[in-house]
């Protein structure tokens, strides 16, 4: 299962910077695939097809609980106009009481809720990974993401590093305990062990340009992140 999004920035001042965002959720659930990419005329859309054997094994995906449409890719809507904000803007109760895609009413921001199920006859461990794929004008150092995991919360960012005076930004209680990218392309890694027929996780991915950051500054507007976030089954299963 892949998850990717899309950040396009308009030009203006930083002070009163806007952003248009896009969210798309597909599924990787082989090593082995296939890959078709579509950009879109709004949201540089991309999509990655699974291959047969795998989905045959049973992991789907769906938008709601009761997973009346199982599948293995899921699509956001893109958010337009979205400007920088911070993580006590988050409306996380709203955010995870609406599955699939959330519109906040008062700020612009990525977020969608979706569920994984093993719908096979087997017990399997499944490793999901964030990727970062397109990264233009250092779009990256500047925003955060939220992934949710039964109700378990952890945010992730670019590593911080110091000014000219060696000194390091100090951010609001609530960004002190992010976890650094795993790389410049890599944002998380972690594997879902003994995953159960029948069993049910459910995640919320969350994405926004975070105006804490001493990196969202004016050299950004104009550019474009991608992320995928993909489920795989252990190839040695």
């Amino acid at each position: 299962m892949k998850l990717s999004e899309v950040l396009y920035i308009k030009r203006r001042k930083i002070k009163n910077r806007i952003f248009t965002l896009g969210l798309i959720i597909t599924g990787m659930l082989s090593i082995a695939f296939g890959l078709l990419t579509f950009y879109g005329y709004n949201a540089g859309n991309f999509v990655m097809s699974i291959d047969s054997q795998t989905y045959q094994r049973g992991i789907v995906l769906s938008d709601d609980i009761a997973f009346t449409n199982p599948r293995p890719r899921l699509m956001s809507e893109p958010v337009a106009d979205a400007r920088d904000m911070t993580y006590s803007w988050l409306k996380l109760e709203e955010v995870q009481n609406s599955d699939g895609n959330y519109h906040d009413i008062d700020y612009d921001y990525v977020a969608y809720t979706f569920y994984l199920k093993n719908n096979g006859l087997e017990t399997i461990d499944l490793t999901y990974h964030v990727r970062i794929t397109d990264n233009y004008k250092g779009m990256a150092s500047a925003i955060r993401i939220l992934i949710i995991e039964d109700g378990v919360e952890t945010i992730y960012q670019m590593e911080d590093v110091p000014n000219e005076f060696g000194e390091y930004p100090i951010y609001p209680i609530e960004l002190r305990n992010t976890q650094n990218f795993l790389s410049e392309s890599i944002v998380m890694r972690k594997t879902i062990e003994s995953f159960r027929p029948n069993q049910i996780k459910k995640f919320t991915f969350v994405m926004w340009i975070e105006g804490e950051d001493p990196d969202t500054v004016d050299d950004i507007l104009g550019g474009m992140i991608r992320l995928q976030m993909n489920f795989s089954i252990n190839p040695d299963m």
